[in-house]
């Protein structure tokens, strides 16, 4: 929250007494700003959350199109638009009484038997271009305000048996997910799949055939996807753990290699005393200095300044050696 000075105050006051700044533009332009928001349902899901699903369906979209384009031997654009949260009453009043309905179910490691619904929807032109082209037709779509047909039903049955399988793929990279199609539905007003006052998830698909244009909506609970994103993400840390474990073993090898490969200096202490400079002046080829050891006591090998092993000292082909006896 921004505090304005006196002097910025008094200038605010200036230009709207003196007609420069227009309080109903003000007002507007705030008002603009302020966005609504439903305390009764609230938001379940992240930004980061549905940037994950967007990813997941924009896959699914090429995926779709590829499909489709194969099937009907005319290319079909795909794109996913949008991705909402609302509840399942506001996404089934807006659907249209007669409706080309596909229902699936979403099963992954762990899933419930319940709330796993998938809705599918194809709008009226696009269904009617899709069945106009298995006919024989031209694709170029009818524009018809009657029913589905009993043929027509059965057509985009074997669609839908399609479509459903390529929405598992599109999951693969981030988990095991199986979709299943179930049954499909032409009246919006006897879908009993999901409770009502339920939220969901509605994607958005703009679909092109030609010069026909329409959507391809999913919507699927939003308790079955956060079920799958905590296992997601429950997952992602596992994988993660085990990258850094894995990470860390091969630092620590790498680091051994370095220090295996280092060069070291090993001095053999056979004993020490103490002399004064005035001894040390006086030394002369013959001395004997008195160490502070017994002849008996084992020799240490220090590496660097530390002491690492005890032994002895001897000669082996014709050098000096040290033999190692106890390890420190």
């Amino acid at each position: 929250m921004e505090v304005l000075s006196q002097s910025q105050i008094d200038d605010l006051l200036n230009s709207l007494t003196s007609g420069a700044m227009d309080i109903e533009t003000v007002t507007e332009e705030a008002s603009r700003k302020v966005k609504e928001y439903d305390f009764r349902s609230p938001k379940r899901f992240t930004k980061e959350q549905l940037k994950l699903v967007t990813s997941v369906y924009e896959n699914y979209s090429r995926l779709l199109s590829s499909y489709l384009t194969g099937m009907l031997r005319l290319y079909v654009s795909v794109e996913c638009v949008h991705i909402e949260e609302q509840r399942y009453s506001e996404f089934n009043n807006a659907l249209p009484d007669s409706v080309m309905v596909a229902i699936g179910e979403m099963r992954f490691p762990g899933s419930s038997d319940e709330n796993n619904t998938i809705i599918m929807d194809f709008s009226r032109p696009i269904a009617f271009a899709i069945i106009e082209r298995l006919l024989g037709g031209t694709g170029d779509g009818l524009e018809l305000e009657r029913d589905f047909t009993e043929i027509e039903t059965s057509l985009m049955d074997n669609v839908f048996k399609g479509v459903f399988p390529q929405m598992s793929d599109s999951w693969a990279g981030y988990y095991e997910v199986d979709t299943l199609y179930r049954k499909l539905e032409t009246n919006s007003r006897l879908m009993q799949a999901i409770g009502s006052d339920e939220t969901v998830v509605i994607l958005m698909l703009d679909c092109s055939i030609k010069d026909i244009t329409g959507t391809i909506s999913i919507c699927f609970p939003a308790v079955c996807l956060e079920e799958m994103l905590k296992k997601i993400d429950s997952q992602y840390i596992r994988n993660l753990k085990r990258i850094n474990s894995a990470g860390d073993k091969e630092r620590r090898e790498l680091v051994m290699q370095y220090l295996s490969e280092s060069d070291l200096e090993l001095r053999c202490v056979i004993g020490s005393t103490q002399v004064s400079l005035e001894d040390v002046m006086y030394l002369s080829e013959g001395d004997v200095l008195q160490l502070n050891k017994s002849i008996t006591e084992p020799v240490h090998l220090n590496v660097g300044e530390s002491v690492w092993f005890h032994g002895n000292i001897g000669i082996q082909r014709n050098k000096k050696a040290f033999q190692v006896q106890k390890v420190l």
